[in-house]
């Protein structure tokens, strides 16, 4: 298959970065080829008029060892305003400018020491780069010419054109997963994002390597990272029920079990969880991380116990949340109790932080939402009518009956017995 028109799924500054790059890489007698995820997309959208143009651009480049290395660092003399990464491990290079990342690969071959480990690598070819890739709709090439953009016809050693026709997701070769169970995540993060299904033979192979049990609670950075990719695909939710059905998430840990209705309820709870997230943060001014958030809230379907002890690098705060939403959830009828004053149902949740209580209104029965709403955008930010330098105006002195008399003040704020600093020193005068 000739793809014409290469040029148009790139922005003018990133073609005629793709075109120094292949000059560079003519010049130094390396062949270079667009691989993967760029030649999958721009075939499947040869029609559409104004593709948006891509943010991740890969390339691969053989002819000698670290030869992605090699063209990187040339390129970035041309383009100093990027900037430039090198993973010598991996024998692999980025270029990031603002908008959009340069990834330069050398041709490699990769051996797993054992399942889910980190690959070891060393250079080889295109055709044999391409053997170690996932998924057929993924091993496609394109060679790059300084002169005519690409060269020849699309590059395609597994039928991987056949299955963008068939609309399917196709893996590459058998024991793929259980050489690394994240292709699971990635296969299920194609096939949802493209409208695709899983080929027969390869959901197959999927549900017996995870019924095997050989990745159970596998954890590791890079399951984390797989979760995050999925969390933030705008169709989270349906490629978590497809991961429950076929037990990927034993990945996470065998227990982990999500709701029957998982498209409808785990998308509500993430979408309602956003939703406040973005509002207390502009309320509060806060660098909240909402991927890291839904990760909580993944695993909050886990007892405590369990979810604080998986290998997925938490931090003290995320562990101790999860310990914190168990809690609340089981005592939100008591702390909701209609014959609480505002005040105390502020005091019993001041001890929750601001994520925590976003994960409990995204969780929780809707009856009790409306508090943790009150509380999240109104309570916690009313303050004492009266400062510490207004008491002291008064004739308090510092120390711990002022800080009692602040926080008497705000409860009677809360209450809406007080609202400015008049009625507040009235109240005072009134309680002698």
């Amino acid at each position: 298959m000739v793809l014409k028109n290469f040029d148009r799924f790139f922005s003018p500054q990133q073609w005629q970065i793709l075109l120094t790059t292949a000059q560079i890489a003519h010049d130094l007698n390396i062949r270079a080829f667009a691989v993967g995820g760029i030649v999958r997309d721009a075939i499947v959208r040869k029609h559409q008029v104004s593709p948006s143009f891509p943010k991740d651009i890969d390339l691969v480049f053989d002819g000698s060892a670290r030869a992605g290395i090699t063209v990187a660092i040339a390129l970035h003399e041309v383009f100093p305003d990027s900037k430039l990464q090198i993973h010598e491990k991996f024998q692999t290079a980025e270029l990031i400018w603002q908008d959009f990342t340069l990834d330069m690969a050398t041709a490699r071959r990769e051996i797993y020491a054992y399942a889910g480990a980190n690959p070891e690598v060393s250079a080889t070819t295109l055709e044999e780069d391409l053997w170690r890739r996932d998924f057929t709709v993924n091993a496609l090439a394109l060679e790059l010419d300084p002169q005519l953009g690409i060269k020849g016809e699309a590059i395609d050693r597994f039928q991987g054109l056949s299955d963008l026709v068939d609309r399917q997701v196709r893996v590459i070769r058998e024991g793929s997963f259980a050489e690394d169970p994240r292709r699971i995540f990635r296969a299920v993060r194609f096939a949802i994002r493209l409208g695709f299904q899983l080929e027969q033979a390869t959901h197959a192979e999927i549900m017996a390597t995870t019924a095997s049990g050989i990745h159970d609670a596998i954890g590791g950075a890079r399951l984390r990272s797989e979760l995050l990719y999925t969390l933030a695909e705008p169709k989270a939710a349906q490629m978590f029920a497809l991961l429950q059905q076929l037990g990927a998430l034993r990945c996470l840990h065998p227990a982990l079990t999500l709701p029957a209705d998982l498209t409808n309820s785990f998308k509500h709870q993430w979408r309602r969880s956003q939703y406040w997230l973005r509002l207390i943060s502009g309320i509060e001014n806060k660098n909240y991380a909402p991927l890291q958030l839904g990760l909580e809230l993944l695993l909050s379907y886990l007892p405590p116990a369990l979810a604080t002890q998986l290998d997925l690098n938490l931090t003290p705060e995320q562990k101790s949340r999860q310990i914190g939403l168990a809690d609340l959830l089981d005592n939100l009828p008591n702390l909701a109790n209609a014959e609480l004053k505002n005040s105390e149902m502020a005091q019993n949740l001041q001890r929750f932080d601001t994520q925590l209580l976003i994960l409990a209104g995204a969780k929780c029965d809707p009856i009790f939402r409306p508090m943790l709403w009150r509380y999240l955008t109104q309570w916690q930010l009313v303050k004492s009518p009266l400062t510490g330098a207004d008491l002291q105006l008064l004739g308090y002195a510092t120390g711990k009956r002022m800080g009692e008399t602040l926080k008497l003040l705000r409860s009677a704020a809360l209450d809406l017995e007080i609202q400015s600093k008049e009625e507040a020193i009235a109240f005072l005068a009134a309680r002698g």
